[in-house]
């Protein structure tokens, strides 16, 4: 059951012709939490007409439309955790634009973890994708770990830290919309063991100016945040501008000269981002201490096929199958084990590498 003053946040930000801005005016600096339409009569019929001033003023105190949100809502299996809700993150309750809903699917309680975000662009090379999948796997030892949705870093971050369920995705549209719709797979996965986190209503499609403000919110929610990979004009240089904006510790991974998909990292490494080759730079920065897990035995199958596999640094399925003298689908469950167990990676076109 929502309070009355949650039932006024999602009523009042379920109206599309709002703005964000108009929204906070309404539900800050007021005595009451109720906003005074008429207070506001003149800001808002400026802003968005007469007609659409009563529009919403009426369908406001409509108890038949409130109740008609929430029941599109629960019929999409979304949970609001408002601005006014007990289970909102008080980390990004301190940021100068928090979201006044979130809504979510899957684990809500992890908005009270402690989180740590780890972004990077699209373009990342193998290698960054690999230790971005292992620190994210170390990192959920401590922290949840909030990421976006795209293809590269922020998928890989989704991996590695998926297994453990502390996870966060944080989306730039509505629960109606699949962005990159190559990651439906990733996205379900996420909603099934980890949490997924967008501001807007399940109908607002995705759109280029969305992604950046998310970005807020990824970094408003943590504790710091690691730069895997970024261009010079990567959208995870905005995530680290709101970082350090927001008094967050700052991480990033070092390139070589001349790699396109670093030249970012260097230059938040030259402004002062804390230069991260492992997860004992970050873990240490926290006063938090690293224990290796307990080595999972392998059978006699696993140990052959790990130590192939780490011998050549990467292999093709079909390859070892022929080396080990079987064939390929009868490696996929000794495959999936070791990479279960943490110590090998899929690096796409079936191939795999070790971790």
């Amino acid at each position: 059951m929502y309070t009355k003053d949650e039932l006024t946040l999602i009523a009042l930000c379920s109206f599309e012709e709002l703005t964000y801005k108009t929204v906070f005016t309404l539900m800050h600096g007021l005595e009451s939490k109720t906003p005074d339409f008429a207070k506001f009569e003149d800001m808002l019929i400026k802003s968005h007409s007469a007609g659409v001033y009563n529009k919403i003023k009426g369908r406001f105190f409509s108890g038949e439309y409130r109740a008609r949100i929430l029941q599109s809502l629960e019929r999409r299996k979304i949970v609001c955790v408002t601005y006014f809700s007990e289970g909102y993150p008080e980390y990004l309750r301190q940021t100068p634009f928090p979201p006044l809903v979130l809504y979510c699917k899957g684990n809500t309680s992890l908005l009270k973890t402690r989180c740590f975000s780890v972004v990077g662009s699209r373009i990342t090379t193998p290698a960054a994708l690999t230790e971005c999948k292992k620190i994210s796997r170390s990192l959920t030892r401590h922290f949840t770990v909030v990421t976006g949705m795209a293809d590269g870093a922020d998928s890989a971050a989704i991996e590695g830290a998926l297994e453990s369920g502390r996870v966060i995705s944080v989306l730039a549209h509505g629960f109606d919309h699949c962005y990159p719709a190559c990651n439906d797979r990733l996205l379900k996965a996420v909603e099934e063991h980890g949490l997924l986190v967008t501001e807007h209503t399940p109908q607002i499609a995705p759109k280029a100016y969305l992604f950046p403000v998310r970005n807020r919110i990824i970094a408003g929610l943590s504790e710091g945040t690691l730069v895997v990979s970024a261009g010079e004009k990567s959208g995870a240089l905005i995530t680290a501008d709101y970082a350090v904006e927001y008094g967050r510790q700052l991480f990033v991974f070092p390139y070589n000269i001349g790699v396109v998909s670093g030249a970012g990292c260097n230059s938040l490494i030259k402004k002062g981002g804390q230069l991260t080759d492992n997860i004992l730079d970050i873990l240490s920065a926290f006063g938090l201490d690293f224990k290796e897990p307990e080595k999972q035995p392998l059978s006699e199958e696993e140990q052959r096929l790990f130590s192939l596999i780490g011998s050549s640094g990467e292999i093709f399925v079909p390859d070892a199958a022929e080396k080990l003298g079987r064939l390929p689908f009868q490696l996929i469950p000794l495959l999936t084990s070791l990479e279960v167990k943490g110590l090998i990676v899929r690096l796409g076109g079936n191939r795999y590498s070790v971790i």
